[in-house]
């Protein structure tokens, strides 16, 4: 997070382009307690708010277009990704389960100028993976990551691929061999990597977390990066506190209607990170039990 004068300015924009609205039901998500109002924003919208951040876009690393929805139900992405593009943003991606990542949609997104696709695949065989991420099919979202691997590499396209792996007890054994596996897919060249996750509890909402997790403990006061450095706005303009806030913590304002900015730097951020930088994250209710951070402490790339 940088400093504007006496404001601070995230280096990770996150605009949610579509929620409640999901082709999956995975074991380590909170669907079924999402309570705002399924919505799309629309591609006016979304310009609309981006126009905002661009006397940032320069501060601004990272541009992420999904939320709590599956991404590529938006069928407006790929016109919010060239938009995001024309007016000079950097680090443009999201994040998808790949059912809907057809061929006509992956060229779409490369043609788009997409800059960074995260694949979601738990596991190296089929009932693994879709005892996970229940309602999928397995074969469909393996045939569909590779087909955009090839058109990508058809289209001479940039598009950096990641295979996101959510490791948990059920595939815990799997990660190894699935890193060679894919491997032989990606183009190091162009960015692309494999990365293991750990399952987190969304501060504490995911049911049974404690026979899903590797670790459910998390038992150091950590600092988490995404109050200092992420801007998280929902699809209907409302500033959430960080990733893990599905239903709305606080009113914290919309973005729509005042300065995000502003928003960015009210009382209850600042109040947040004081709490933080000071060692006090076992007095923030929210935050206390929330293992996001330790999940990103043991994040593994396959390339590192």
């Amino acid at each position: 997070m940088e400093s504007l004068g006496t404001r601070q300015v995230p280096k990770h924009l996150q605009i949610e382009s579509i929620n409640g609205a999901c082709t999956a039901r995975c074991t380590m998500c909170t669907i079924e307690s999402w309570t705002r109002k399924p919505n799309r924003m629309t591609e006016q919208a979304f310009e609309l708010l981006l126009s905002k951040f661009v006397p940032y876009k320069d501060r601004i690393e990272f541009l992420t277009i999904h939320g709590c929805g599956e991404p590529l139900l938006d069928y407006g992405l790929p016109q919010k990704i060239a938009t995001a593009k024309l007016l000079g943003f950097r680090g443009t991606g999201f994040a998808t389960n790949c059912t809907e990542l057809r061929a006509e949609m992956a060229r779409k997104l490369i043609d788009a100028g997409l800059d960074t696709i995260i694949c979601s695949i738990d596991g190296i065989k089929k009932e693994t993976h879709e005892a996970i991420r229940r309602r999928t099919r397995f074969e469909d979202v393996v045939e569909n990551v590779r087909r955009f691997i090839d058109i990508r590499d058809q289209k001479h396209g940039r598009t950096r691929v990641l295979i996101r792996f959510i490791r948990q007890q059920i595939n815990y054994d799997e990660w190894p061999v699935f890193q060679e596996q894919w491997q032989e897919y990606l183009d190091p060249s162009k960015g692309d990597d494999i990365i293991r996750f750990d399952a987190h509890n969304w501060g504490n909402k995911v049911e049974n977390y404690e026979h899903i997790s590797c670790d459910a403990t998390c038992v150091e006061p950590l600092i988490c990066s995404d109050l200092f450095e992420r801007l998280y706005i929902y699809s209907d303009g409302r500033v959430a506190l960080c990733c893990a806030d599905d239903n709305g913590f606080f009113d914290l304002g919309n973005a729509f209607e005042s300065d995000p900015i502003e928003i960015y730097n009210n009382k209850t951020f600042t109040d947040y990170r004081s709490y933080m930088v000071n060692g006090r994250i076992a007095e923030l209710p929210v935050c206390k039990t929330c293992t996001i951070v330790r999940s990103r402490l043991t994040k593994t790339k396959a390339a590192s």
